[in-house]
């Protein structure tokens, strides 16, 4: 009796090790994911932002890691730089970031995509990638076409209005500025520095929105107020007519395609890189409930 047991106890010894030996040989055979470094000026909240969103569905579809890092908009973009070669020294195959400035991010992505493929979020550089790092932007300049096209609608006589924020190093900002300026031409709108006694303010970002909005409520006669938004803090604003127009960038879009295009890269490295675009769309009080409109406005929502 006690030899059964004694054989029964290693026959079970040998089943268990065993099992460890196949799961060690499953896990040796199945790819490391690999992680992609994403630094934003944002607050990262993926059950809420439409971008972040976007990311962590294609790095479930891709089988990536996806590690946040936070970069203060204050900062320069030689401390955004050595951020970004951090994250690649402790393991990031891949960097997607959002550049606090335009002027000096072409030469700052040629360097780091030596060491890991680079997607710029948001932003074109300033530089010809020449294949060598990606981008995922808006086209910035039509949006300011856009404003300013409904400027001219909404002040069909003329007027003064802001514009916010009165200063910004990154391209998209200064894009969306000359936008404004071309399709204001002839229209006797007129930009002034302060938004005191404007009839119309223009948020040209998410939160430059928020404080056009706040201002304009401030206001004794509320000016109008128009924009780039997506957060759910303006698409309420848009709801209650604080917000006349929005402008909406499909940012899960951009998320997505900014980790799918690091991803393409991390499968091939020869692959040059693409620069690309997404779509945008102007959304008002009374169009913001139709079909097409809700699924831009709340992609997570099923």
């Amino acid at each position: 009796m006690k030899r059964h047991t004694i054989w029964s106890m290693a026959a079970l010894a040998a089943a268990a090790l065993m099992l460890v030996f196949v799961i060690q040989t499953i896990r040796q055979a199945e790819p490391q994911r690999a992680r992609i470094a994403v630094l934003t000026c944002r607050d990262v909240d993926v059950s809420d932002a439409a971008l972040f969103a976007g990311m962590e569905r294609a790095a479930e579809d891709g089988k990536l890691i996806l590690n946040y890092v936070i970069v203060s908009p204050t900062t320069t973009l030689s401390n955004e730089q050595a951020l970004a070669r951090q994250e690649i020294a402790d393991g990031a195959s891949a960097v997607i970031l959002e550049p606090v400035a335009t002027a000096g991010s072409g030469k700052m992505a040629e360097a780091l995509s030596q060491r890991a493929a680079v997607v710029l979020l948001g932003e074109r550089s300033d530089t010809e990638p020449a294949g060598h790092f990606g981008s995922v932007s808006a086209d910035n300049y039509a949006i300011g076409v856009a404003l300013g096209k409904e400027m001219r609608a909404l002040l069909p006589t003329g007027g003064k209005i802001a514009v916010l924020p009165t200063l910004d190093e990154r391209g998209s900002i200064t894009e969306r500025r000359q936008g404004i300026q071309e399709a204001l031409r002839g229209s006797g709108i007129e930009v002034q520095a302060d938004t005191k006694g404007a009839a119309l303010l223009v948020g040209l970002e998410d939160s430059a929105l928020t404080d056009a909005v706040e201002s304009a409520i401030a206001e004794p006669e509320r000016p109008l107020v128009v924009g780039v938004g997506n957060s759910n803090r303006n698409i309420y604003a848009l709801d209650r007519g604080d917000i006349a127009d929005m402008i909406v960038i499909n940012e899960f879009n951009m998320g997505y395609l900014a980790v799918a295009e690091a991803k393409r890269k991390l499968s091939s490295g020869l692959r040059e890189m693409e620069q690309l675009r997404v779509g945008n769309t102007l959304v008002g009080r009374n169009t913001m409930f139709n079909a097409e409109n809700q699924k831009l406005l709340f992609p997570l929502v099923r």
